[in-house]
């Protein structure tokens, strides 16, 4: 069957205002507006000033073509404990012409979705989205958790810090053959501006200090909470904290890893990263890019504790690393990205990188787990990508050792001392 281009949103018209999650007595989540420029505090001292946004400052309404206001926000949801859930969400990734612009055409198509969401106002909310955010479900080990949902709007998986001017190259999206269009990469911004504000809502209130943090996120939103891990450990040094990466493996392209991860580059990652990774930009290998990061961040946050989930054969995951090939081969036509029943070889080329990586951190780490399930769906912590067969993946996935995903993610979480327990399909 054809797999069509995918986007974690499409541009439609959707509520963003704050509103009770579920069933009635469940606490409320606070959509929190931020300003689109202020001045924070870095973890050296130093005043500066961020510049949160979308990519776009409007989108179009897709009923009368209207633009609509795309200014960023978060969500926060007061929890019964004093532990914090921070949240990263997904949405694809763009980092040229073809990504950034020509693939925006994909948003009419019928089942086909440009490379990345620049809406915050489509699927970018936790509220229905199910899964780990179900504050209703018995079987939520986070229900009393305090929790921060952080919008994708960026294109950037959270590190960029830059507007960058791309070139519609055939005008497809403009009208004009070679016009500019300026992508706002601020999702590093974004991020940054909710933690200021966490660092405020909890600095000298007691009853609020954080006493165990967990660090999530899902595909891009996995590669946020990774990348931006050290800055919540620096803001919050006395939580017991824990990363986990819902379907976000980082196999990838040399030709990815040199469009962005380098100096000069179009999401500026140089003002971004934290030193730990920062330090090693223009040294990094796609092949061993994912063990590369979880090495560093294990060996340099020794008490904390991090893991990764994953199907066996990820569909967009896969979708993803032929985007990134096809581009390397120089072809710009997003109409062409889709996956095919002849591309079993990207299938192949991910699921043995992918199993060799998460392997590998397995048995050189002494902090790190993986759970690998079978079947080919995308990520898991909510019902964004939910089948007919497994409605609420979150709590019904079992089939790594028969080992209840849940159960899996909560003694991760909540063991007082981390004993490693990986678990994969049975071959």
């Amino acid at each position: 069957m054809k797999r069509t281009l995918w986007l974690v949103a499409v541009l439609s018209l959707a509520p963003i205002t704050t509103c009770a999650q579920g069933k009635a007595g469940a606490s409320e989540w606070q959509l929190i507006p931020v300003a689109a420029e202020m001045e924070i505090i870095d973890d050296q001292g130093i005043t500066k000033t961020i510049s949160p946004s979308c990519a776009f400052d409007t989108v179009a309404n897709p009923i009368n073509g209207e633009p609509l206001d795309n200014a960023f926000h978060f969500y926060f949801k007061q929890g019964k404990n004093k532990n914090l859930l921070v949240f990263f969400n997904g949405g694809g990734a763009c980092w040229n012409d073809a990504t950034c612009v020509a693939s925006l055409a994909l948003a009419g198509v019928p089942e086909a979705r440009p490379a990345y969401n620049p809406s915050i106002l489509a699927e970018n909310s936790p509220i229905n989205a199910g899964g780990i955010f179900d504050d209703n479900e018995k079987d939520n080990p986070f229900k009393d958790w305090s929790k921060v949902y952080i919008p994708y709007c960026t294109g950037d998986i959270h590190i960029g810090s830059s507007d960058t001017v791309y070139t519609d190259v055939d005008g497809t999206i403009t009208g004009y053959p070679g016009a500019p269009v300026t992508v706002k990469h601020r999702g590093f911004d974004n991020f940054m501006a909710v933690r200021e504000w966490l660092k405020n809502h909890t600095e000298g209130k007691k009853q609020k200090k954080i006493k165990k943090l967990l660090v999530t996120g899902s595909s891009a939103g996995g590669y946020g909470a990774t990348l931006n891990f050290p800055y919540l450990q620096t803001a919050f040094p006395e939580a017991d904290s824990a990363l986990f990466a819902d379907a976000s493996e980082a196999i990838v392209t040399q030709g990815f890893i040199d469009s962005v991860l380098d100096y000069d580059k179009v999401w500026n990652v140089e003002a971004s990263l934290p030193l730990l990774f920062s330090e090693a930009l223009t040294t990094y290998y796609a092949l061993d890019f994912n063990s590369d990061i979880f090495t560093k961040l294990s060996g340099a946050y020794p008490q904390s504790r991090f893991a990764q989930y994953t199907t066996q054969f990820d569909w967009v995951q896969v979708q993803f690393l032929k985007i990134m090939d096809q581009n390397d081969l120089g072809n710009s036509n997003p109409f062409s990205w889709g996956i095919t029943e002849s591309d079993y070889l990207y299938f192949a080329e991910w699921n043995a990188r992918m199993e060799a990586t998460l392997a590998l951190l397995s048995e050189t780490t002494t902090n790190y787990q993986y759970y690998i399930g079978s079947g080919n769906v995308h990520t898991i912590l909510t019902d964004e990508f939910a089948t007919p067969d497994v409605p609420h993946p979150f709590y019904q996935e079992q089939s790594a050792a028969n080992v209840k995903f849940t159960k899996w993610l909560d003694r991760f979480v909540k063991s007082g001392k981390f004993k490693a327990h990986s678990v994969k399909y049975s071959d």
